[in-house]
């Protein structure tokens, strides 16, 4: 069970940061029950366990709370049961027909009770991202962080009388990604904290972060590569298992400095936190873990794929009207700078573009044609794109030496690379043409 080994590296950090001494079971009574438990509405929803089920009136007992006699209910339980998902964290569920059993196995596992308040613990710990998935990260820095984020939880949900609980793992990933971000100061916790809640019928609700969101919050904290346990733990139980976090890479997407020329004016001045806000990718999160690892790859931007054409097929019309489009825009260019990570590729892809749109202006009438001739050389094929290219020149004829430099750069940087880069490189290409048609990016 990874969920009591992640409560067991919180409650070795408890003790390290306090000099506190506490068992699993102690660490649950005084830091865990009194926030998520004690209260009408709790921090996480345990299915089946006693936290789920309404005491019966005749077994309240007097001078006690519901929740009290739950409580004792769970270390009965603990103490004295076969253990199961009712109340082992990330345990399958007792019998072989639930949706949440395990494999039939004619050997038990044997789990003291340490384990299982531990996980408990660790349980309180995942990391919700869209898609349904959470996270559960073995990093002292996380850990320590989303346990001090409890509290504020409980603080934000008792604010709202008309918010909804049980949302600990949505919460932690907001949390964790305002607690890491370089303008968060400790003094000042809610500085800068904004959630947009959900309105349903009058119930709030915290809408899950962006699986992209927490990847950048992570690699803004981290130099280095980190490894997730991604999961689910809800009516059916899925795996995903260890996932890499390849952090280096997309911290080539994350160093927006150099690169603000290629948003709107009207926003480069919002800073690099409010623009990643808007990044959105091509993958949900389940799928981008199938890729083998989150790195650069995985958090390709959406849309990208419509506007690069094949052989037989236009690429999309692409539009930088809107600042939401144009925005997008800026982020898909970065994207492809990250994956080819080569300023040669960016330059020779810019100075084709610009050739290629001082060939469409040339022409005193019938601009549209040409323009569908320039269209035609963006496709995903490197022999059609040189022949392409061949093709202008020969239909520019005496004007073609003007090209010659750009395109000829343009072909022995593409015939260098590997071939999979060579779509990139294309759509970069198109890219730096539409955005040089419209009278911006021309640096």
């Amino acid at each position: 069970m990874y969920t009591s080994y992640i409560g067991r590296r919180l409650l070795r950090l408890y003790r390290e940061q306090t000099g506190e001494e506490l068992s699993a079971r102690q660490f649950f009574e005084q830091q865990l029950y009194p926030l998520f438990y004690a209260h009408k509405r709790y921090l996480q929803w345990v299915p089946s366990s006693p936290f789920a089920q309404k005491v019966a009136q005749g077994n309240l007992v007097a001078g006690k709370t519901e929740a009290d006699i739950q409580l004792a209910t769970l270390h009965h339980k603990i103490a004295n049961v076969a253990p199961d998902a009712s109340f082992v964290i990330g345990f399958p569920a007792a019998g072989v027909e639930g949706t949440t059993s395990g494999q039939v196995s004619g050997v038990g596992p044997t789990v003291g009770t340490e384990e299982i308040y531990c996980s408990w613990i660790g349980g309180a710990l995942g990391i919700g991202v869209s898609g349904g998935l959470s996270l559960l990260l073995d990093e002292d820095d996380v850990l320590w962080t989303l346990f001090q984020g409890w509290a504020h939880y409980r603080t934000y949900l008792e604010q709202r009388p008309n918010m909804k609980g049980n949302q600990i793992d949505t919460w932690n990933g907001h949390w964790l990604t305002h607690a890491l971000s370089p303008l968060f100061e400790a003094a000042h916790p809610w500085d800068g904290f904004t959630i947009e809640l959900a309105d349903t019928s009058g119930t709030l609700s915290m809408p899950t972060k962006e699986w992209v969101q927490v990847i950048f919050s992570l690699a803004s904290h981290y130099k280095r590569n980190l490894t997730a346990y991604v999961y689910s733990l809800a009516q059916t139980n899925r795996t995903i298992g260890f996932v890499p976090l390849h952090l280096d890479g997309i911290n080539r997407v994350r160093d927006l400095n150099s690169r603000l020329f290629l948003f709107p004016e009207a926003v480069q001045s919002a800073g690099i936190d409010a623009l990643l806000r808007l990044y959105a990718t091509y993958y949900g999160f389940a799928r981008a873990c199938q890729l083998g690892a989150i790195g650069l790859a995985a958090i390709e931007p959406a849309k990208l794929r419509e506007y690069v054409g094949g052989p037989d097929y236009a690429p999309k019309p692409l539009s930088v009207k809107t600042e939401e489009a144009a925005i997008q825009f800026a982020f898909q260019q970065i994207w492809i700078l990250a994956m080819l990570n080569n300023q040669e590729l960016y330059t020779a892809a810019d100075r084709l573009a610009e050739a290629l749109q001082q060939y469409a202006g040339t022409a005193t009438q019938g601009k549209t044609t040409l323009d569908r001739q320039v269209e035609k050389v963006f496709v995903k094929h490197r022999p059609a794109f040189i022949e392409r290219l061949t093709e202008i020149l020969e239909e520019a004829k005496s004007s073609a030496t003007e090209y010659v430099p750009a395109f000829d750069e343009a072909v022995r940087q593409i015939m260098l690379m590997p071939v999979d880069n060579f779509p990139l490189f294309a759509i970069l290409t198109r890219f730096r043409y539409v955005a040089r048609r419209a009278g911006s990016g021309s640096n």
